[in-house]
């Protein structure tokens, strides 16, 4: 039997006062680079879900009103 690994994520857009809120990496590939608030979806976890808890996690801001865009 094959075993697939597929990654999925989820990123979000702030927007304040026409400013782009990014974070700064601190490890893995992407360390010292900055980027969009995010990253993978757990196991069970909705897309919503997973924004909400990534962006809590990156930033300490919760995200009470957003738009989903795209998949």
């Amino acid at each position: 039997m094959e075993h697939w690994h597929r990654h999925l994520g989820v990123y979000g857009i702030c927007l304040n006062e026409e400013k782009l809120l990014v974070i700064r990496k601190g490890g893995g590939p992407y360390f010292g680079r900055y980027d969009l608030p995010g990253g993978t979806v757990e196991a069970n976890e909705s897309l919503v879900g997973a924004m909400h808890r990534e962006f809590l996690e990156e930033t300490g801001l919760s995200n009470r009103n957003y738009r989903k865009f795209g998949c």
